[in-house]
């Protein structure tokens, strides 16, 4: 059992895509505005195990590691296409009951302890990939964009941000390398003005490593 916080990651994610799983290490460093921190991140392999089955990712992640708090970000889009929801507010209910049940048989789990302090849900609008257009001029800066673009992009309009990703930026953010490199090219105080749901991705962040923070100064 880990009872030293200072030793334990301040959060830890679970994902349901490979562009998360990369991409998250260095937006977490980015928000929380650190160069560097243990970020443990469980990859469910899409939005259906996650909706189904995510005691068995939160076991996953907490017998490996025991971050302090916990984000589980889930692609709106996946979830209403896969008819695994039908609103945002019925999505973020089920998980949240999901994790409620969990907290129960968890508490008697000597192996999962200590439990986080907080899991929160995070609903990415309409897709992770939407985040990723909401600082078109840090990309353009680092040129990351096969041509230019000179509008300020509404990026949870855009209905297809994987398409419009795959056509527009010269990297894969699927391979770990060059996610870090757009990561590295955007800024989380700019994202967030032009994306409600990454707001809330940063908001809750910020929250992680700032509870995380004021512990290990007691």
């Amino acid at each position: 059992m880990l009872d030293n916080i200072a030793v334990r990651p301040p959060v830890g994610f679970i994902v349901e895509g490979a562009g998360e799983y990369n991409c998250y290490p260095s937006l977490f460093c980015r928000i929380a505005g650190i160069p560097t921190a243990p970020v443990p991140i469980v990859n469910a392999g899409g939005c259906g195990t996650i909706v189904k089955r995510l005691d068995e990712q939160l076991n996953d992640l907490l017998l490996t590691n025991k971050p302090l708090s916990v984000i589980v970000t889930i692609d709106l889009e996946d979830v209403l296409k896969q008819h695994l929801a039908s609103t945002s507010d019925e999505l973020l209910y089920s998980l949240n009951n999901s994790i409620r049940v969990w907290k129960i048989n968890a508490e008697s789990n000597p192996r999962l302890q200590p439990l986080p302090n907080q899991i929160k849900i995070v609903i990415q609008v309409r897709k992770f990939e939407s985040w990723l257009l909401t600082d078109i001029d840090g990309l353009k800066k680092e040129g990351l964009l096969k041509k230019n673009i000179d509008k300020i992009l509404d990026a949870e309009t855009i209905a297809k941000p994987s398409e419009w990703i795959k056509k527009n930026l010269s990297l894969d953010v699927k391979k770990p390398n060059l996610a870090k490199k757009v990561v590295t090219a955007l800024n989380p105080e700019k994202m967030r003005l032009h994306s409600n749901s990454f707001n809330e991705f940063y908001q809750e962040s910020k929250i992680a490593y700032s509870y995380w923070l004021e512990n290990i100064q007691n």
